[in-house]
């Protein structure tokens, strides 16, 4: 990985993740709106993960679904997710009950989670779903969409593997 910071060019991948994650600091608090964080923060992990959208989706306790709050990407794009995902069947209802992370590296191959063959016909390849939870409570799963397979496979901080995470 290649990586400029100023005149600097850092090319050892450990001292590129550290530079990544003070960058994502300073993003978020500059920041006071979610859409331009989210906009800012999606183009900023770009240097961490290979992904082509950014999710969040947050648990309605009251319908016992998942709602896609918002989707962002670096380039312009027609792609929509779904905006509601039930909790049986999908990948963010699994990740969201269990608390631990999900990547499909290839969704063409996936048969843990039927919801997630809807995808197949759009700009997804792989997912990568991690839990967003504060101290106090379970929020909802943060979703990076790929158009490549096995793109999302290194975003669980790991080795890139063909192994699969989650259940």
């Amino acid at each position: 990985m290649n990586y400029t910071t100023g005149q600097v060019v850092v090319t050892d991948e450990q001292t590129t993740k550290y530079l990544t994650l003070l960058e994502l600091s300073k993003a978020i608090t500059l920041h006071r709106e979610l859409s331009p964080l989210f906009h800012d923060l999606a183009c900023r992990l770009k240097n961490l993960f290979d992904f082509s959208h950014l999710g969040v989706l947050l648990h309605d306790g009251s319908r016992n679904i998942m709602r896609l709050h918002l989707l962002e990407t670096c380039e312009p794009t027609q792609w929509q997710a779904p905006t509601e995902v039930p909790m049986e069947g999908s990948i963010a209802g699994w990740v969201w009950q269990n608390q631990q992370p999900v990547v499909v590296r290839d969704l063409e191959l996936e048969t843990r989670f039927p919801v997630a063959r809807s995808l197949i016909n759009h700009p997804v390849r792989s997912v990568c779903s991690l839990p967003l939870t504060t101290a106090h409570q379970q929020l909802g799963v943060l979703n990076f969409w790929s158009d490549k397979v096995g793109a999302d496979s290194s975003c669980h901080g790991g080795p890139k593997s063909s192994a699969q995470t989650g259940p």
